[in-house]
């Protein structure tokens, strides 16, 4: 696919551009769906991967195109997110069209704290698509200075758009892709509505997937919980700090405590989370499970042991997560392993 790079990720999304856009395109006279390419120039699984999809159940509840709990609250797109922070990722038109409004020149750095202006721009840098027919797409906090359109502009499926960025109401880099119809809200996975639960309403598009054979292929594969971070702090375990920045992988043999700490996303009621630290001769210092006793769109969970001796003996330790539960899917076990080396 075009721009696709390889390159060896909280959680809030923009929703309209809120910019206004010229009437009067012509539009196909046939009601058939597009069929969309991946919007993003990474491969699932490899340099990116699905932060969380859209949300089906009307109510206060969130609910994914599987039935899982993949996504938030009235989330109204699929986002996207790089597995390296930092990398370039291409964000390119799903499907050919007229572009129908972009907006740039936005900040795009990480929104960690409440900024109003950032949240009334809530896409950020972006663009919107017509493809007829009363179809349209969304691509939303790009990169700043990085659209490549223009309002009016004929693209084609797997034209550069921009760059993923973090721009409007977000904070972390990511491209939310947002489908519509007729300005209602569809699910590329399986063709429903946002108003409607899994294998709900029809579109027009007979709950199908809106993806083209081989782009389904590729991205099909359903995780029904993802281990967003995981690691080793020297202390008290912040979430922030987890999120955006992370711990050092060396240490004083003298700090006060070796605290595991892992962050989920998708978690279902539950959810068993053990947690393993061993010394550098692989002896066990501190074994803990914890059961999550509600869903959760993100978990964040620590366990660990303070420094009973003068001082820890100088080596690696490592945490050991194993993470299982009960998805959509049947019965599921994943598992991450982090190291330290005090000296």
């Amino acid at each position: 696919m075009s721009y696709r790079r390889s390159f060896a990720v909280f959680l809030l999304a923009g929703f309209n551009l809120g910019l206004i856009w010229p009437v009067g395109h012509a539009t196909a006279q046939d009601d058939a769906a597009p069929r969309f390419v991946f919007p993003a120039g990474c491969e699932i699984g490899q340099d990116c991967w699905f932060f969380a999809y859209m949300d089906h159940d009307p109510s206060d509840r969130y609910r994914d195109h599987m039935g899982g709990v993949r996504t938030y609250e009235a989330h109204k797109g699929t986002d996207i997110a790089p597995t390296d922070p930092l990398g370039p990722v291409a964000v390119i038109a799903a499907a050919d069209g007229v572009v129908l409004g972009v907006r740039d020149g936005m900040d795009d750095s990480l929104m960690r704290v409440h900024d109003e202006t950032r949240m009334a721009a809530q896409c950020g840098n972006g663009v919107r698509i017509d493809h007829g027919a009363g179809w349209t797409s969304q691509y939303c906090h790009l990169q700043r200075d990085s659209v490549a359109v223009r309002t009016g502009t004929h693209v084609i499926a797997g034209q550069l758009l921009g760059w993923v960025g973090s721009s409007g109401n977000s904070n972390f880099r990511h491209l939310h892709f947002q489908v519509e119809r007729n300005g209602r809200p569809v699910d590329p996975f399986d063709g429903a509505t946002a108003s409607t639960p899994p294998q709900g309403e029809a579109t027009g598009a007979a709950n199908q997937p809106l993806w083209k054979s081989a782009e389904a292929r590729e991205i099909s594969d359903y995780t029904p919980l993802v281990i967003y971070r995981a690691g080793i702090a020297t202390g008290a375990a912040e979430q922030d700090r987890a999120l955006y920045e992370g711990y050092p992988d060396t240490a004083s043999v003298s700090v006060d405590a070796l605290v595991g700490y892992i962050v989920l996303l998708g978690v279902s009621d539950g959810t068993t989370v053990d947690t393993l630290i061993t010394g550098p001769g692989g002896q066990r210092l501190f074994e803990n499970r914890r059961t999550l006793d509600q869903d959760a769109a993100r978990a964040f969970s620590f366990a660990g042991t303070r420094r009973k001796v003068s001082a820890w003996a100088p080596g690696e330790y490592q945490v050991r997560f194993v993470v299982a539960g009960e998805g959509p899917t049947g019965d599921f076990e994943l598992q991450a392993q982090k190291s330290i080396v005090l000296e």
